[in-house]
């Protein structure tokens, strides 16, 4: 099994496309050869099988799939391979009487590469203004790659240039992924279920930390006892997959499959891998309410 943005897919046969582009031009004795080579986006060909699991039937799953390819969304890949920062190039099926209420699929996904502004704004004014606003205006507190954040609704964009937004959510707990300078500066991916997967306005994203005192004074206590109390284990099993359990085992408790693989590091083989659950470790899958 394989993971395209959290939606499960078998996969039969992995082929991945790598190179350079070299100068035609006559290279100077003495130049650093690397100078002359530009490398070309990786290409990731995909041919498998699409059938139901879980709650989620083939066409369903399908339906998802091309609507990933009509956004240009970024896709994060898990299978043998693991790739990020992909968007679906092509993807076909047929519907064979052998596979009952399936199909096969061939699907192409290629690199997008995301370039990093060549300059840096001057630190000293943008700190200045951060600082006189950060009393009255919680979104304005700096945020740094790798920080969970809350955001708070609106438009979530394909690029942190595009004119258009992809997709419009609502609030969520968020993993900031990538910054950069540009019109949406934050990238962020859902870490709640909220499907809030691309690029974010600054203004829709704010820090924990900048949450009122008083809303933080009555949930701090509750939520570190509910840690310890609350917390919903399971032993994972032959045939287990994270996938159904999220959604069929303990779906009242509302995880993703993203959030019991970034708080279950050790209970997997191959690191944000959710293929590769290891047999007998205890898995973390929530916490009663």
């Amino acid at each position: 099994m394989a993971l395209i943005n959290n939606i499960y897919i078998h996969v039969i046969d992995e082929q991945i496309t790598s190179g350079v582009e070299s100068t035609a031009h006559p290279v100077e004795n003495g130049l650093s050869l690397t100078d002359t080579i530009k490398a070309l986006p990786k290409e990731l060909s995909l041919t498998g099988k699409i059938v139901q699991i879980g709650g989620s039937t083939a066409n369903s799953i399908i339906s998802k799939l091309e609507n990933l390819m009509k956004k240009g969304s970024l896709i994060k890949y898990y299978g043998r391979t693991i790739a990020s920062n992909m968007q679906i190039q092509s993807f076909n099926h047929s519907h064979p009487y052998t596979i009952a209420g399936g199909c096969d699929f061939d699907m192409l996904l290629k690199e997008v590469r995301i370039a990093l502004p060549s300059y840096k704004a001057s630190s000293s004014k943008k700190q200045a203004k951060t600082t006189s606003k950060t009393t009255t205006t919680p979104k304005d507190v700096s945020v740094k790659t790798g920080d969970t954040v809350i955001f708070t609704g609106g438009n979530v964009y394909v690029s942190s240039t595009a004119e258009k937004p992809a997709a419009n959510r609502g609030k969520s707990t968020c993993k900031v992924t990538i910054i950069n300078a540009n019109k949406h500066p934050y990238h962020l991916i859902s870490a709640d279920g909220g499907r809030v997967y691309g690029w974010a306005d600054k203004a829709n994203v704010q820090t924990k930390s900048s949450t009122t005192t008083k809303s933080t004074a009555s949930k701090s206590t509750k939520q570190v006892t509910s840690g310890d109390k609350n917390a919903v284990y399971h032993t994972v099993k032959k045939g287990n997959t994270v996938y159904t359990l999220v959604n069929t085992n303990y779906k009242t408790l509302g995880k993703s499959v993203q959030w019991v693989i970034d708080n279950n590091p050790k209970c997997f083989s191959r690191k944000g891998d959710p293929t590769t659950l290891i047999i007998g470790s205890k898995l973390l899958m929530g916490y009663k309410k």
